[in-house]
């Protein structure tokens, strides 16, 4: 089955370095394939010239014990044809549920965004993740495991390197509320090799169906950087509307 979501952003969220999984996730009943893509264009003219477009591919597939899912996302950005914003990311992850409360995971990842001092950045890693369904719609999700980071950063001297091994933890909790659906997640990942460097997100969106094919979400994020980039503050705050039509 195929749908195309086209997805119209009222005020612009960036994807952060820790990236929420749980968003992606699909309903466990509904098997077999699964893709959307999403585009967006704005455009401003006056005392300067502005352009901003973002294009997105989400594909998945899935039975009653497997899952594969990926996706992959582009936006640009430029002021009177300079470019001020560039970023690039990609994500596949493929899950084993070996029953219907645990499951086990394995996933990679790259990132760029050079207009936050980001280069590249490679993930690999795995984990466990263990779930607990009270009714449709309703559910719990508690994750721990391990990935290891190759990133590349622009600092005051040139170009910094660092390969680190970090935890990744995470609980999730979504349930219906009348006709809307709302969503949480909490992420924690400290570095291995160094107990100072720990990141950590929080997440919090409200569904709100306005049509049979069409939702209103309100999102709300936090991010904390022990030790961000140069340039980048530790904590960051970020919220978006958007309205989603399927069909």
């Amino acid at each position: 089955m195929y749908r195309l979501l086209i997805l119209l952003t009222l005020i612009p969220l960036n994807t952060y370095a820790i990236t929420n999984i749980e968003e992606k996730r699909r309903d466990q009943d509904a098997d077999g394939w699964l893709n959307s893509i999403t585009a967006g264009f704005n455009a401003e003219s006056g005392n300067s010239k502005k352009r901003q477009w973002n294009a997105g591919l989400n594909t998945s597939w899935q039975n009653k014990e497997h899952r594969a899912f990926g996706w992959y996302t582009r936006s640009y950005e430029s002021v009177n044809d300079q470019r001020t914003s560039d970023y690039t990311f990609a994500h596949l992850r493929y899950v084993h549920d070996f029953r219907e409360t645990v499951g086990q995971e394995v996933f990679t990842q790259y990132e760029r965004d050079p207009f936050a001092a980001l280069q590249d950045r490679f993930l690999l890693g795995a984990g466990i993740r263990l779930q607990k369904i009270w009714k449709e719609g309703q559910v719990v999700r508690q994750g721990i495991g391990l990935f290891h980071e190759d990133i590349k950063e622009t600092v005051s001297d040139g170009d910094g390197e660092a390969q680190l091994t970090r935890a990744n933890l995470y609980t999730h909790g979504e349930t219906p509320i009348g006709m809307s659906h709302i969503l949480g997640t909490v992420y924690l990942q400290p570095s291995i090799d160094d107990s100072e460097d720990v990141r950590a997100l929080a997440r919090f969106t409200w569904r709100i169906p306005v049509a049979s094919n069409t939702d209103l979400n309100w999102q709300w994020q936090t991010r904390w950087d022990s030790e961000p980039p140069e340039g980048i503050k530790e904590l960051n705050h970020k919220t978006q509307f958007s309205l989603a039509v399927r069909f």
